[in-house]
C-alpha cells in the first residue's frame, strides 16, 4: 500500500474544517483525526499482514462541498474478498432531509432550544471498516466511528459521538461470539457498567431485518448521541477505537485456514444477501449518506460484499448448521 503516515494524512485534512467553527471544535476535530489516523494505519498493517496475495489501494479524495476523506480498498484476495478502511471529513450545508434527521439526533443529545435549518455548518468526521473475507466460516466485520457537529445560526454548538462493533457471520460458533462480546463488555465496563448492556441491546434492535424477521448479524455494541463536550466520552471513543482489533483479529486468524464446502459457500452468499438488504434498505448512515451533495457514492457501495446471492426459498433445513445461526438471529442471545 502507497504509504500515508499520520503527518501526510492530518497534513491532507489540513484546512478541511471551517473557520466558522469555534476553536474548541477545531482542537476537537484536531485530536478525533489523530485519533483516527492511528487507528486506520494499525488496522491496515494488521490486515496487510494477513493478506499476501493483495494489497490495499489508497485513494485519497476532496470534495467540492466542503472536506475529503482517504479510502483504503483490498479486493480479490486469498484471504478477504473486499475489504475498505475509510476516514471522511464531510463539511458544509445539509439537504433539509438530512438536517431533521440530525435534529432529531441533537434533542436526544442535549436539551436543545434551537431548530437546525438548511442555513446551518454541519461537520461529520467518521471512521469506518468492514471486512468481507471469502471464507465462510470468518465472519463479517464492521467497525465505525464518527463525530458530528452542528452549529446553528443563532445559539451553541451541538456535537455527539456514535459508533458500532459488530460480527456478521455465516456460521454460528459460539466461543466466537462469546469472545467478541467479553471482549467489548470489558471494554465498555472501564467506564460506565451500564455501557454494555445498553448498547448491546441498541445494536441489536438497529440491525435488524423486519422483512426478514432476524438481525443481521451477531450485533456487538451500537451508540449515537454521546455529547462530545463530556470528556467521559471521548475517553469512551478512545477505547472503542483500540477494541475493534483484539475483539475482531482472533477470530478472524482461527479461521483463515478453514476448510469449507460448496454448500457452505453457497451459504454464505445467501448471508451476504442479507447483509446488503440492511445496509440498502434500512441503515440510516447509508440513508443519510445517499442525502448528502458530492458525497463519493463509490465509497459508500465499497462496504458492500462484492458477491452475493438470492436464491428461491433459501430457508435453511430444520436441525442444519445453517439453521442455527437463523434460529439465533431471530432471537438474539446473551453472549456476555
Amino acid at each position: 500500500m502507497e504509504e500515508m503516515n499520520e503527518q501526510k494524512f492530518m497534513s491532507f485534512f489540513k484546512g478541511c474544517i471551517p473557520s466558522s467553527f469555534s476553536q474548541d471544535t477545531h482542537q476537537q476535530a484536531q485530536k478525533i483525526l489523530t485519533l483516527f489516523a492511528k487507528v486506520r494505519e494499525n488496522l491496515c498493517q494488521e490486515l496487510q499482514k494477513i493478506e499476501h496475495s493483495a494489497k490495499f489501494k489508497l485513494e485519497p479524495w476532496k470534495r467540492a462541498e466542503g472536506g475529503g476523506g482517504v479510502t483504503a480498498v483490498m479486493t480479490e484476495g486469498a484471504v478477504f474478498s473486499k475489504t475498505i478502511v475509510d476516514v471522511s471529513v464531510i463539511t458544509g450545508k445539509l439537504p433539509m432531509a438530512a438536517v431533521k434527521h440530525l435534529h432529531e439526533a441533537a434533542k436526544i443529545t442535549t436539551s436543545l432550544d434551537e431548530t437546525f435549518t438548511e442555513d446551518d455548518n454541519f461537520l461529520g468526521i467518521s471512521f469506518s471498516c468492514i471486512v468481507h473475507a471469502n471464507n465462510p466460516h470468518i465472519p463479517t466485520g464492521h467497525f465505525n466511528l464518527r463525530i458530528v457537529v452542528m452549529k446553528p445560526r443563532k445559539g451553541h454548538e451541538v456535537g455527539w459521538y456514535g459508533g458500532v462493533m459488530d460480527i456478521n457471520p455465516s456460521y454460528l460458533v459460539r466461543e466466537d461470539a462469546t469472545h467478541f462480546h467479553k471482549t467489548l463488555r470489558d471494554m465498555c465496563n472501564k467506564h460506565n457498567p451500564s455501557h454494555y448492556t445498553n448498547f448491546k441491546k441498541w445494536c441489536d434492535e438497529y440491525f435488524f431485518n423486519p422483512h426478514r424477521g432476524e438481525t443481521r448479524g451477531l450485533g456487538g455494541i451500537f451508540f449515537d448521541n454521546l455529547p462530545s463536550k463530556e470528556k467521559k466520552n471521548y475517553a469512551f471513543l478512545v477505547s472503542c477505537a483500540e477494541s475493534f482489533v483484539p475483539a475482531y483479529l482472533p477470530i478472524l486468524k482461527k479461521h483463515m485456514h478453514d476448510t469449507s464446502t460448496v454448500q457452505e459457500k453457497a451459504w454464505k452468499q445467501i448471508r451476504n444477501a442479507r447483509y446488503i438488504e440492511f445496509n440498502l434498505m434500512h441503515d440510516q448512515g447509508m440513508k443519510f449518506g445517499f442525502q448528502l451533495p458530492g458525497f463519493r457514492k463509490e465509497t459508500l457501495f465499497a462496504t458492500l460484499p462484492p458477491t452475493a446471492s438470492w436464491g428461491y426459498k433459501s430457508d435453511p433445513k430444520p436441525g442444519s448448521k445453517e439453521n442455527d445461526l437463523v434460529r439465533v438471529l431471530r432471537c438474539p442471545q446473551k453472549w456476555a
